[in-house]
């Protein structure tokens, strides 16, 4: 059985996380591998075992052998490059956070159904096995009715170009904050809310530290802290009416507890032996829809993505944080 042969755009941290990921996963392969310099296209190649080395994202594209491309770029270039690789007919498969507003998002997710073409959002905490038992124990109910969450995720990015920069559509938000923001999404369902938020900024423009608080109908509430400073404990706590849920590392769960009453322990899971970097399950789920013809993951549907979007764009309007290629762009309703 031939390998799903795989090309990545950009040659960053992330895509070196994703080639050595694709490398261990049975019938996969990182086969190309695109930068707008070759030399770290070649770099990359030698590092990661990659065939096809481009200097060119448009040389990836109409490579007749890719099956899926995964776009590891920064923010600011993940909607041009979508349909530059979708016009292409080319499946795609899009870093977090999708794009830079929901205007440019729609964009994308509209041409991938005019086109049939199979077009996702690499959140991978939409796939991952920790996180999808999580969810199944609060659907059973296992802490009773969820009344709160907080939740937060920080490292300190200040030296990352791509994080500071706003050209680049960098800040905590984008970077960050689509963590917290999917995971009370996916406890709390795609439910309006009334949202309050702050944030301050680097002397660049962009949001270094944020607080979002989220309310919902029936006195339910969630609290989300990111911040690209400093390194928080990057824990989360599900509160219910009969006990809680803690989970070590929001972003790639390596422990999930359930208590109940006084803190007692009634359920432990840890990450399973068997989990390569936790990157794999986004691309296994995306093989899936295509073999099948779909142009979206279940996990992660484009009403989801693009509704996430929106909702970042309005915590960055409550910030007044616009981005310089917003200036001329059509706000999304």
């Amino acid at each position: 059985m031939l390998n799903f042969r795989v090309g990545i755009m950009g040659a960053g941290k992330i895509a070196g996380i994703v080639a050595d990921t694709l490398n261990q996963l049975n019938s996969f392969e990182p086969y190309a591998i695109a930068s707008r310099d070759i030399e770290k296209a070649n770099a990359f190649g030698d590092e990661y075992n990659i065939e096809k080395r481009y200097g060119s994202y448009e040389e990836l594209v109409n490579d007749p052998d890719v099956e899926l491309i995964y776009i590891a770029t920064p923010h600011s270039h993940h909607a041009e490059q979508a349909k530059m690789c979708i016009n292409a007919g080319k499946p795609v498969l899009v870093e977090k956070a999708f794009s830079y507003n929901a205007a440019t998002t729609k964009e994308v997710l509209d041409l991938a159904r005019e086109k049939n073409v199979f077009c996702g959002e690499a959140m991978w905490i939409r796939f991952l096995p920790m996180y999808l038992i999580t969810m199944d124990y609060i659907r059973k109910g296992a802490i009773g009715n969820v009344k709160n969450i907080t939740c937060s995720l920080g490292y300190d990015l200040r030296t990352k170009e791509r994080v500071v920069k706003p050209e680049l559509a960098g800040g905590a938000l984008l970077d960050l904050g689509v963590y917290p923001i999917n995971l009370i999404s996916m406890v709390y369902g795609p439910e309006n809310s009334a949202i309050a938020s702050s944030c301050a900024k680097l002397q660049t423009g962009v949001d270094a530290h944020d607080v979002i608080q989220f309310s919902f109908k029936g006195a339910r509430s969630a609290t989300a802290t990111t911040t690209i400073m400093y390194k928080t404990d990057n824990n989360a706590y599900i509160y219910g009416d009969n006990g809680y849920i803690e989970i070590e590392n929001i972003n790639n769960p390596e422990t999930v507890r359930i208590y109940h009453g006084d803190k007692k322990l009634v359920f432990e899971a840890k990450i399973p032996d068997r989990q390569i970097t936790g990157y794999e399950y986004e691309f296994l789920a995306a093989r899936d829809a295509i073999i099948v013809g779909d142009i979206e993951c279940r996990e992660m549907p484009h009403s989801e993505t693009i509704r996430i979007m929106n909702l970042m764009d309005l915590l960055r309007q409550q910030w007044n944080y616009k981005l310089p290629m917003e200036a001329e762009a059509p706000s999304e309703d």
